[in-house]
């Protein structure tokens, strides 16, 4: 008995110890990044709109997002005390992106600690996250693929790239994963607590981003399918609607709770219509060498040139799997599946094509579905190599990437050099390269370049980059324009995956060399 339980809790040890591993790589992965990476575009609103929450009670600024993860982020701002000017007209007037650029850069040389302080409690937010998916892998298919939905997550250059921004895509798909692992787990132990926890992580869902809103949904119509297959259905409706109805309302007070109680409930809901009001409507969107205003087929496609080979043969192997022997745990499965396809239809019909990063709460729930072949795999040597292979593959995508995981592409699209002939804005570049663009040009001893950056919330002279002094609208047109004048250049993929087809000096094969994989040099 003694060497038995000896047995069992050394096992116990080092499993905990490679989760802990695991969860630490994955961390470790963006706390080394962090200092490479400049402000992107949407850090420079959602940071000082988190910081004039917490100091104003006033939600004003960037309410087209709701304020959860803006307010985690700005915690450690509270401490670092920051000048926050109120007398500012972009205050009175709501401009959330130019007066977020001002805080950043006008708070002294502190703009790079704002923003790595900032970062730093969502990256553990997204390592918090990791252990959901171990958990939950592990629950429904045992221990092997808890450690292999593990490894997928922690070396996802997609989830990398997006989990150490102040943005809101990632706390939305680690609070969506958690409200659904609780509700999965009080269908098998009801409790009035278990209520209470999968209402509070539904309520951090709808408060981190607005594409929460389809959560609940998924949660009523599975506890409907929960009723149909129940032999006492009358009494299953019941437990479940009053099961809703807790964490209904443990969710609207996490809602009220992000506007820090300080508005009227309905905020929320009004602010709801807001969505992609400030986006440009007439942005021409970007997929596969044409331009278009949105198509339904976006994030399919995204995906198959995004995600990892090993996180699409993983995911195929699953269906394949599924169709021949069915599901291994129906009920986390078919939950699991069903806002795959909910939160997949919403995207694929209602969001606008600028970006995978909206598909990351699905790319959570594929690898904890897809997990369920590790287990299988295991039984033979050749299942094991194939496990021990994919999850090395995995490995080397986010490490060849680092610290570039923006700009990641897998290998059908003929990696990230290849990315801006498929994609653009937030697949290619965000802003994120000016540090590496300033470092490029020291190194290389360049007195004057002419610099396109993304975005004119860039600060290029913040950074002592040195260059022409330009709107940076007037130098895209003169880059149009006509023959470039002898000089070097340097160009965001953003402005590339346009220019390119406008004058062919600015054809890819020209370039002489690329910064972070989101930034062309040429010389003329």
């Amino acid at each position: 008995m003694d060497s038995a339980h000896d047995a069992k809790t050394v096992n116990r040890f080092l499993c905990g110890s490679a989760v802990v591993a695991l969860l630490l790589a994955f961390w470790l992965q963006m706390f080394f990044a962090l200092p490479k990476l400049t402000a992107t575009t949407d850090e420079v609103a959602h940071l000082p709109a988190g910081y004039t929450y917490w100091m104003t009670r006033d939600f004003r600024i960037n309410p087209e997002h709701p304020p959860l993860a803006k307010l985690i982020s700005a915690l450690p701002l509270l401490v670092i005390r920051p000048n926050l000017d109120l007398n500012w007209p972009e205050w009175r007037d709501a401009k959330e992106y130019v007066l977020g650029y001002g805080f950043l850069y006008t708070n002294g040389p502190n703009a790079d600690r704002l923003l790595f302080w900032g970062r730093i409690p969502l990256t553990i937010l997204a390592t918090l996250g990791g252990l959901v998916v171990f958990l939950w892998a592990r629950d429904m298919f045992g221990l092997p693929s808890g450690f292999f939905a593990l490894i997928l997550f922690a070396f996802s250059p997609n989830l990398l790239a997006h989990a150490m921004l102040i943005t809101t895509d990632v706390p939305v798909a680690v609070f969506m994963i958690s409200a659904l692992y609780l509700f999965w787990k009080h269908g098998q132990k009801r409790s009035l607590w278990m209520s209470i926890a999968y209402g509070l992580a539904t309520g951090a869902t709808m408060a981190s981003k607005f594409s929460g809103v389809i959560l609940p949904v998924v949660l009523i119509v599975f506890a409907l399918y929960r009723v149909v297959i129940a032999e006492d259905r009358r009494q299953q409706f019941f437990q479940e609607a009053q099961s809703l109805v807790v964490a209904g309302v443990a969710a609207l007070f996490v809602i009220e709770a992000s506007y820090l109680f300080s508005e009227p409930p309905w905020t929320y809901f009004r602010n709801l219509a807001l969505v992609n009001q400030n986006h440009n409507p007439n942005h021409n969107f970007y997929l596969f060498g044409r331009f278009n205003r949105g198509v339904w087929y976006y994030f399919p496609l995204a995906f198959a040139v995004k995600a990892t080979i090993p996180l699409i043969l993983t995911t195929a192997l699953a269906v394949l799997h599924t169709c021949a022997k069915r599901f291994i745990n129906a009920s986390g499965e078919i939950l699991l599946l069903m806002a795959i396809v909910s939160y997949s239809a919403a995207l694929m019909f209602g969001a606008d094509n600028l970006g995978v990063r909206y598909m990351l709460p699905v790319f959570l729930m594929l690898f904890i579905w897809g997990s369920r072949i590790a287990t299988l795999l295991i039984s033979k040597p050749a299942g094991v190599a194939m496990v021990v292979l994919l999850s090395a593959w995995q490995a080397q995508a986010a490490l060849r990437a680092f610290p570039n995981y923006i700009p990641y592409f897998n290998e059908i699209a003929g990696g990230a050099q290849r990315g801006i002939y498929y994609l653009d804005d937030s697949n290619v570049d965000w802003g994120q390269g000016l540090k590496q663009v300033a470092e490029y040009i020291h190194t290389h001893q360049l007195q004057t370049v002419e610099l396109l950056p993304l975005s004119p919330f860039d600060n290029p002279r913040y950074y002592g980059i040195s260059r022409p002094k330009r709107d940076d609208l007037d130098t895209y047109r003169m880059l149009i324009s006509g023959p470039p004048h002898p000089g070097t250049y340097i160009v965001s993929a953003h402005h590339m995956i346009r220019m390119m087809y406008i004058r062919p000096e600015w054809d890819p094969a020209h370039a002489i060399d690329r910064i972070g994989d989101s930034m062309w040099v040429f010389r003329f």
